[in-house]
């Protein structure tokens, strides 16, 4: 099946913008990401299924928790929806988003620069969607990487206690569990994430990396 010209745009775009700064194809999808190791900005070009044309959706996915899929754990949608109409509308459109893209990839890279940035940022980000469990749980992983014992484990507690009892959930409190204990032995985390780091990595099918949790500036 032929490429649909849009695509073909959005393609085209994304490469000539986002290919400079670091930023790869995920395949031959609509997805790009940008690989920092622990974590990875997603932008998809996401497309509808009724009408030709995209959407823009930008964001970080952590990689400290093992699970297959890509997701959106700090922001998402960036810019509605713009039909294709012909090439000469559309591809200023996709120019747009593509720059848009480009200037959330390095704004990201900013605030995920240091362990006092990765904190304020996480928590700050996600205060208005308390309480869920992964707000709570990725505050509280903001916190281990800025070396907040305590208020790590303040965190994963609210994550215990949440009633939510579905079998994620479940996995996700023993998660915690386990990670309370560590903190709480005295242990530096750091050598337990990265593994967890790249069990994830493994799960989405992604390389190995050498970027190391305990290596952030």
């Amino acid at each position: 099946m032929s490429t649909p010209p849009h695509s073909k745009i959005i393609n085209r775009v994304a490469r000539q913008v986002l290919k400079p700064i670091g930023v790869k194809r995920k395949g031959q999808s609509r997805i790009w990401l940008d690989d920092n190791g622990w974590w990875i900005t997603v932008i998809e070009f996401q497309p509808s299924a009724w009408s030709k044309g995209s959407y823009l959706n930008v964001g970080v996915n952590f990689q400290w928790y093992p699970q297959e899929h890509l997701s959106f754990d700090i922001g998402y949608r960036e810019a509605g929806f713009v039909e294709y109409e012909s090439n000469e509308q559309f591809e200023p459109q996709a120019q747009e988003f593509a720059n848009l893209a480009k200037s959330k990839i390095l704004e990201i890279r900013e605030k995920l620069s240091s362990p006092k940035a990765v904190k304020e940022y996480v928590v700050s980000s996600l205060q208005d969607y308390r309480p869920t469990l992964w707000g709570e749980f990725h505050q509280g992983m903001s916190c281990v990487i800025a070396k907040e014992k305590n208020e790590a484990i303040a965190y994963f507690n609210q994550v215990l206690s949440n009633p939510h009892d579905t079998g994620w959930a479940i996995d996700l409190k023993e998660f915690v569990s386990k990670l309370i204990s560590l903190l709480e032995s005295g242990e530096d985390a750091t050598h337990f994430l990265n593994e967890i780091v790249n069990k994830s990595r493994e799960l989405k099918k992604l390389e190995p990396t050498d970027v190391q949790i305990s290596e952030i500036a």
